[in-house]
């Protein structure tokens, strides 16, 4: 088969020309071999997909908890301990999903973490104050949040300590978890927090991690702030 165009003999079997790309007069009485072979699809078998660990304990933890609800309701209606059961699965999602199956940073893993036992205390504080007389409930807020602000910074200072080989990827975070120790002083000029102890602790040990990073890390710390803000 000639192609009309280019002059150039075609022999396959093809509808458009590989040189000037027109389309070519065929002729079926001439057997042509085809241009591309037929390619046998193998039939792949479908594999069954399970559930991902996240899922599977999300499902657990709603017949747990759901289970819980319908015993606290019939035994006990005047004690709401399955808020406690609550806010312990909560917890327990978002260290499976954003801390042990996550490939978040550490600062985003601490700050879910802090965010999760904080919850856990509210919950706790919300069942006692209902139940004990002379409840003093606002240690959640004078003591509760500072020791956990204290205790993520000291995790997120000793690890970037040690990891001083990859600063450019700890840094920021380090700093982010730093300034949030300042939270609790904050809420103590808002009147949220009563006692100020554990928040002036807080308050300084941030300040400490600040100036540790500014200081050490701080061309690392000035590189890092050029490629976010692109300067």
């Amino acid at each position: 088969m000639r192609c009309k165009y280019c002059n150039i003999e075609v022999g396959c079997e093809s509808k458009i020309c590989p040189l000037c790309h027109e389309k070519l007069q065929i002729d079926e009485s001439v057997d042509l071999p085809m241009a591309y072979p037929p390619k046998k699809r193998e039939k792949v078998p479908v594999k069954k997909k399970l559930l991902s660990p996240g899922s599977l304990y999300t499902s657990i933890a709603l017949t747990v908890f759901t289970l819980c609800l319908a015993i606290n309701l019939r035994l006990t209606p005047t004690i709401y301990w399955f808020a406690i059961v609550g806010a312990v699965l909560i917890y327990g999602l978002i260290l499976t999903k954003h801390t042990i199956l996550s490939n978040n940073s550490i600062g985003i893993k601490i700050f879910w973490q802090a965010v999760a036992i904080f919850a856990i205390l509210l919950a706790l504080n919300y069942l006692l104050k209902h139940q004990i007389s002379n409840y003093i409930k606002n240690w959640v807020w004078d003591l509760g949040l500072p020791v956990i602000l204290i205790v993520s910074t000291l995790v997120i200072g000793i690890y970037t300590a040690i990891a001083f080989h990859k600063w450019h990827s700890v840094i920021i975070d380090a700093l982010t978890v730093s300034a949030l120790g300042f939270l609790p002083v904050i809420l103590y000029g808002c009147g949220v927090v009563h006692n100020p102890v554990m928040s002036i602790i807080s308050a300084c040990l941030s300040s400490a991690g600040i100036i540790f990073c500014s200081i050490l890390g701080r061309k690392t710390l000035i590189s890092e702030f050029k490629k976010k803000f692109h300067v």
